[in-house]
């Protein structure tokens, strides 16, 4: 028989409707329509999961999951209902719930989500049985069974577990690997555990930006390599599809041991960093036929947050002994589990770099103090205003370039506002108004 779930609703149609589909989906379901009966099932036998519904007699759900959750808080948590307000939302998941769900229910997504969070809270129960767990405290090792070192993510999630297991496969890789991958890759992390897949080979590492792959820069470093005995260098670029022509021929030349670089025997292999597969970049034009055969056919694809939200909560915490440490707190701030949710939940479009600024910035603010949800949420928020106003003080310093770039046409245009206008292919009306002298005093002497 499969896991075992609980079904609150005061719907009988809707409870029986539910029952069928978690049946059908082979596991054990045990159902109830009054929520304080339901409370006393939960305290008197074992669930793998509850349902539950918002609006019932008796308890709302709200109400019904914070008892059952004083009773066993690991048990995951999913909310049904046919309306929730935003608040309510946000309520419901500083509870801890794990899911919520508005009517009409899409099926494949509930019994989706239920068999993440089953699996999840079995992951932590069994890493607590076998002395594996974590505290809310510490940094939590990274015991993910596998048989060589990694440290970038816990692998709690299989996209991450996947994804160390190929990088393991190509570390042997002879010139080239790609790795493709979100802006906000933590590449210096992905580096080292590269670097500790064979820490006995005498191999150098060391990453470059654009701006570096110049001739003289490339050579010092290679040369360097080779004084300190190395026996190969592997170089990290991140976004080669930008290269400009002398940055290319660099890299081709310090692989391929030609010009300056004949003087060096030292192997030279790459790893580039891509937003896009090498195909996609070819098909667009952005990687010519001489690079896309260089990259090679090694490659692998770096999992986005978003597919290792289980990994999230334990990456954090060990985020944040390291920052405590680093801030010489007297104590590390513990990660409250609302805070782990919304870790959890939410969705890091800067990326693994911009998920780790958050959590050392809130255990800046902590103090020591727990890290609430709430915390997390403000520091989340000043930086989207902070964001905002960057992108409006940018908008502003375009727009004053362009102002002056037009001025400049208009003097040399012989203050001719038609002129002007069909120079830079734009409205007369647009010239004659940034000319004005309510813009520029100085501007504005005629008009043709």
């Amino acid at each position: 028989m499969g896991k075992r779930i609980l079904i609150l609703d005061d719907d009988s149609d809707f409870n029986n409707l539910l029952t069928d589909i978690f049946s059908q989906a082979d596991y054990e379901v045990v159902s109830e329509q009054d929520p304080e009966k339901a409370v006393e099932l939960f305290r008197g036998d074992e669930f793998d999961l509850v349902v539950t519904d918002q609006k019932m007699p008796g308890l709302t759900g709200e109400e019904f999951i914070r008892e059952i959750k004083r009773l066993r808080p690991e048990i995951p948590v999913i909310m049904v209902s046919g309306y929730l307000d935003n608040d309510t939302i946000r309520n419901l998941i500083r509870e801890g719930v794990g899911g919520v769900f508005l009517k009409p229910l899409n099926v494949f997504s509930l019994l989706k989500r239920t068999s993440a969070l089953i699996e999840s809270s079995q992951n932590d129960a069994e890493r607590q049985a076998t002395g594996q767990g974590t505290t809310e405290t510490d940094a939590g090792e990274f015991e993910h069974g596998l048989s060589f070192s990694f440290e970038s993510y816990p692998c709690r999630a299989s996209a991450s577990l996947e994804f160390a297991k190929k990088l393991y496969g190509l570390r042997g890789f002879k010139n080239n690997l790609v790795l493709i991958g979100e802006d906000g890759t933590d590449l210096a992390s992905l580096l080292e555990d590269i670097r500790g897949f064979d820490e006995q080979s005498g191999e150098a590492f060391a990453s470059l930006e654009l701006s570096q792959l110049n001739e003289a820069t490339l050579l010092e470093t290679v040369k360097e390599a080779q004084q300190a005995g190395a026996n190969r260098l592997t170089l990290m670029i991140s976004r080669p599809d930008q290269m400009d022509y002398d940055q290319t021929e660099n890299v081709y030349a310090a692989a391929r041991k030609k010009g300056p670089f004949l003087a060096y025997s030292l192997p030279v292999r790459y790893i580039f960093f891509v937003n896009e597969d090498i195909d996609t970049l070819y098909d667009s034009g952005r990687v010519d036929d001489n690079l896309y055969m260089f990259f090679g056919t090694s490659e692998a694809r770096v999992p986005p947050l978003r597919e290792i939200r289980d990994d999230l909560p334990l990456i954090a915490r060990r985020e944040v002994a390291s920052e405590a440490a680093r801030l010489q707190l007297d104590s590390v701030p513990s990660l409250l589990a609302p805070a782990a949710s919304f870790l959890r939940e939410r969705e890091w479009s800067s990326g693994m770099l911009g998920f780790k600024r958050v959590v050392r910035a809130a255990v800046a603010e902590s103090k020591g103090d727990p890290i609430s949800r709430e915390l997390l949420e403000k520091i989340c928020a000043n930086a989207n205003a902070s964001r905002t106003e960057e992108a409006g003080n940018l908008k502003h310093m375009l727009q004053m370039r362009r102002d002056d770039y037009l001025k400049a046409v208009y003097r040399l245009s012989g203050n001719q506002v038609d002129l002007t206008a069909e120079v830079l292919g734009v409205d007369a009306s647009m010239v004659d108004a940034t000319v004005s002298p309510a813009s520029d005093p100085s501007a504005k002497e005629g008009k043709s």
